[in-house]
């Protein structure tokens, strides 16, 4: 019997990059081809991108004292409680249309107070008491140019406003001193001590502002080509993981081998090649291909041997087009070549393709007559010497569905008492639930996937159903190894493809078969 043991076997444990490393796995070429665009894009934007260059004057700030009776009237600025506002107050008097005009005569032809505006802005630097001029332009040179021409101008533009208020303060001065004469000789002197000190700033430079430092050199301003095109790598490689990832979910088939163990962890017991040769219909295995038989071969050898009653062996799989049905046939000719007598039974009762497969054709009539023995319903084929019952096509309907579901014990059983083993085709457990009927009279269950074929949701409900009957399969046979067929391996011969016979190679099948019976045609 199948084993008691239910399948709950835990899942694989997987890391938490594992999901984007497998959706990379899986879609490696669109990926590639998201990265390479953006890669692209980015390597375009550089080379297409105007460079700009940026160069800068330095003025520094001197607050005069409030304490000073010079500076009465004049728009000089004073010491104050808040530095970061006296600077903000600094380049606001520094910036004006008069020394975008100023600058753009200075640097001559070609050059407009428009462009200077924009092409230089005037702020505070830090929290020093520096004022920044710094030109953003496109030729180095120009930059530099800009940036010290700016600076000039806007203390050029500074001083004559300063020098026109301090020529009012001095007239007014010395008309009020005229006026005193020798009356007051303390005021007068006071007077005096003012026009001096006025005199002193006429002549001298502003109190407030000072061009510390010209500017020299400039320098490319934004990011580096370097680094846009590696942004640009890594913004394409998160887009195409995304793009990936987002396939992974909208796509339900399992990918891989390792996305069938992670939902359903049972031993690997074959891998079953896909191949490209003449002759394999519809993508499917052709069964003559050595690889192929090799394959089957493996699987045979880790099946038990029968005993006195037989051994059952049941074959379903999770989603339509999985491969089944082929990998019965290979498994029942793998152990018929072995030579063990073999009945291979299709209880694919909705989809019953065994027959078609290998060209037999069975009495449907006989399959409904309740007293029909199974050594009565089995066609043998004459090249494996396999004895195969085929469900009819067209047995789908209801009744005779359920007619034929109520049969299938007894007909095992009596397949039991004349072959050493059972072979048996089963409908989709993810799909149906038939296999069900006979999971419990199976001794060993195998499971068959196809990745890029099977579905993640229908393997899902395989695994739960089997676990509900406590059926632990023996393990999984995986199809879709795709090879390039038509070479020997290790001394086989290539037969043509499509020749079923290829089982029968002496490599295979060590002897004749004897006449029908327990063990009867088992190899000496």
């Amino acid at each position: 019997m199948a084993s008691s043991t239910p399948s709950s076997l835990p899942r694989r444990d997987e890391g938490a990059f594992a999901p984007y490393t497998r959706a990379i796995g899986r879609h490696p070429l669109l990926v590639a081809l998201i990265t390479l665009a953006s890669l692209a894009v980015a390597v375009a934007w550089v080379a297409k991108r105007s460079v700009q260059y940026e160069a800068t004057a330095q003025i520094l700030v001197t607050p005069v004292s409030t304490d000073s009776t010079t500076v009465t009237g004049l728009p000089l600025l004073s010491d104050s409680v808040d530095p970061t506002r006296t600077l903000q107050t600094a380049a606001t008097v520094l910036t004006s249309p008069r020394a975008s005009i100023v600058a753009a005569q200075a640097l001559g032809r070609g050059w407009t107070a428009s462009r200077v505006s924009h092409g230089v802005r005037v702020e505070p630097e830090g929290d020093s008491n520096i004022i920044a001029v710094t030109a953003k332009l496109p030729d180095r040179d120009d930059a530099i140019a800009a940036a010290n021409a700016a600076a000039r101008a806007a203390l050029s533009v500074r001083a004559g406003t300063l020098h026109n208020q301090v020529d009012v303060q001095l007239a007014s001065l010395k008309a009020r001193r005229a006026a005193l004469g020798a009356s007051d000789p303390a005021t007068s002197a006071t007077l005096a001590g003012q026009i001096a000190g006025l005199e002193q700033i006429r002549e001298g430079s502003d109190p407030n502002f000072l061009l510390q430092q010209q500017a020299t050199a400039a320098k490319p301003t934004g990011k580096s080509a370097i680094l846009i095109v590696l942004a640009g790598l890594v913004v394409g490689l998160l887009i195409g993981t995304g793009a990936a990832l987002l396939l992974e979910q909208l796509d339900r088939r399992v990918r891989d081998e390792q996305d069938v163990l992670a939902r359903f962890p049972l031993p690997v017991m074959t891998r079953v090649p896909l191949t490209r040769r003449r002759g394999a219909v519809d993508g499917r295995m052709a069964l003559a291909d050595p690889l192929v038989i090799e394959a089957y071969r493996t699987l045979q050898a880790q099946i038990d041997e029968p005993d006195e009653q037989g051994r059952v062996l049941m074959l379903t799989s999770a989603s339509v087009g999985d491969g089944k049905t082929t990998c019965t046939i290979g498994l029942a000719r793998a152990l018929s070549a072995a030579g063990f007598s073999v009945v291979l039974l299709d209880f694919d009762l909705r989809k019953p393709d065994v027959g078609a497969r290998l060209g037999m054709t069975t009495d449907s009539r006989s399959l409904f007559r309740p007293t029909a023995h199974v050594s009565e319903l089995l066609v043998e084929d004459p090249d494996t010497q396999l004895r195969v019952l085929s469900a009819p096509p067209g047995s789908d309907g209801l009744n005779a569905l359920e007619l034929l579901l109520t049969r299938l014990p007894d007909l095992v059983a009596q397949a039991r008492e004349i072959a050493d083993y059972v072979v048996i085709d089963t409908a989709p457990l993810g799909r149906v639930s038939d296999a069900l009927r006979l999971g419990g009279i199976a001794d060993d269950v195998l499971v068959v996937v196809r990745p890029g074929n099977t579905d993640r949701k229908e393997l899902g409900v395989a695994r739960e159903l089997l676990d509900h009957m406590a059926v632990r399969p023996l393990g999984l046979v995986v199809v879709g190894d795709t090879h390039a067929a038509g070479e020997g391996y290790y001394g086989y011969a290539t037969k043509a493809a499509g020749d079923d016979r290829s089982f029968r190679l002496p490599a295979l099948r060590a002897a004749e078969p004897a006449p029908h019976g327990r063990h009867g045609n088992r190899a000496s």
